[in-house]
């Protein structure tokens, strides 16, 4: 939530799910009234929630037998929804301190680097609306499942808790690309100090004054102490510079660290969802066609978009996590290219011991440390998918 646009701050905070200042200024204390605003949209929620349990157990003793299995799959997705959403809404209200504290802790950073806020991802914002756009589409066509003796209540709870659930990865995608956009910045300064010194420019874009006057000034016109003067000090403010690059990674990694603390449990919560998600949606249509006398083809459209919708919110967990580590990685090979200067030997090993910290301080997301979120994922979850829906498509063709 780092970089949201004021326009999904502002509705986040509406439906209770924003509780952080997202200006320039430092982030204010934790307020009560936005947790008892989010615990207040959360029982309205919860209670439509019963009702529709309630409503739904009653309505499986006039179930035929040929749609007994589409409605329990409608209802699983409906309690996947349900728990989703619940994490979402406890996460938000009782992790808001600590949330404001991680907050405060990547401005100071920012600041550090850009000497002001960062500027929104105009990118982000737009692929933000564009999946709100999709859920929209896929509910309005969804439409005709709202039905039953209390009608509004089952699309209230479908509606809400897919919102929910699209914004808590929404979240996490935002949170992770700011601080990408950290680890980038650092990096371009460092290939701007690396061409500089390259170029004999000494280190004049971070303002080294002595740098820039040994590079006006000829060799031959300097006596012998002054060049072995200013040559230390470019040394000396070289080394500063690269200490200085390496705790302001530390710092971004530690706050990366932080972060998947914060978002572990929901991270779980994404992945299972996801993953049923995806097994279901396929399962489900071809459940329908099958048993059920509908528009065939406005019904495969309908499920062609939840099932994007799903890809696009796995990618929202994945694809911002493994673009932070690619990176992270980069710092130390920037880091290494400087051991090409002419320093002494005690210099390179300062170095090189800047580099095995950057290596033994790598960030990444894992969930529960059982694995890590990165691009490997991918395959890994296509294929468990893939696995599983064929079983399951051969089972039903046995029965």
């Amino acid at each position: 939530m780092f970089y949201a646009s004021k326009a999904l701050t502002v509705l986040w905070r509406l439906t209770g799910l924003g509780t952080l200042s997202l200006s320039s200024s430092p982030p204010p204390p934790s307020s009560r009234l936005s947790a008892a605003y989010a615990a207040i949209v959360y029982s309205a929620y919860a209670y439509l929630c019963s009702v529709l349990v309630l409503e739904r157990l009653s309505a499986y003793r006039r179930h035929e037998s040929g749609t007994f299995q589409i409605h329990a799959i409608r209802d699983t997705n409906m309690a996947l929804l349900f728990v989703t959403s619940t994490a979402v809404y406890w996460c938000t209200t009782v992790y808001r301190r600590q949330h404001a504290r991680v907050y405060a802790e990547h401005a100071a950073v920012v600041h550090q680097l850009f000497g002001t806020a960062a500027p929104v991802g105009r990118a982000l914002d737009a692929y933000c609306w564009v999946l709100y756009a999709l859920l929209v589409a896929a509910l309005s066509l969804d439409v005709r499942r709202y039905a039953g003796p209390v009608p509004w209540t089952f699309g209230a709870v479908y509606v809400w808790g897919h919102y929910v659930l699209l914004t808590g990865n929404m979240q996490f995608a935002i949170t992770v690309f700011g601080l990408r956009q950290c680890y980038r910045e650092l990096n371009c300064r460092m290939r701007a100090g690396n061409a500089g010194r390259s170029h004999d420019s000494g280190l004049r874009e971070y303002g080294t004054a002595a740098a820039a006057d040994t590079a006006k000034t000829s060799s031959s016109d300097v006596p012998l102490q002054n060049i072995m003067f200013i040559s230390v000090l470019e040394k000396v403010n070289l080394l500063t510079i690269l200490k200085h690059w390496s705790d302001v990674h530390w710092s971004i990694t530690q706050i990366v660290s932080r972060v998947n603390n914060l978002f572990k449990f929901r991270l779980f919560i994404f992945f299972l969802c996801g993953l049923l998600h995806l097994m279901l949606t396929p399962y489900l249509l071809s459940l329908t066609i099958l048993n059920e006398d509908i528009d065939i083809l406005r019904y495969i459209l309908e499920c062609t978009l939840w099932f994007i919708i799903h890809i696009l919110r796995v990618v929202l967990m994945i694809y911002p996590c493994a673009l932070l580590g690619e990176e992270a990685a980069k710092t130390q090979i920037l880091l290494g290219s400087y051991l090409n200067t002419k320093i002494d030997l005690f210099d390179i090993k300062k170095i090189e011991t800047y580099a095995q910290q950057l290596a033994a301080n790598t960030p990444e997301f894992s969930i529960y440390s059982m694995f890590v979120i990165d691009k490997q994922l991918v395959i890994t979850l296509t294929g468990a998918v893939t696995t599983y829906l064929v079983i399951i498509l051969q089972l039903q063709g046995q029965s």
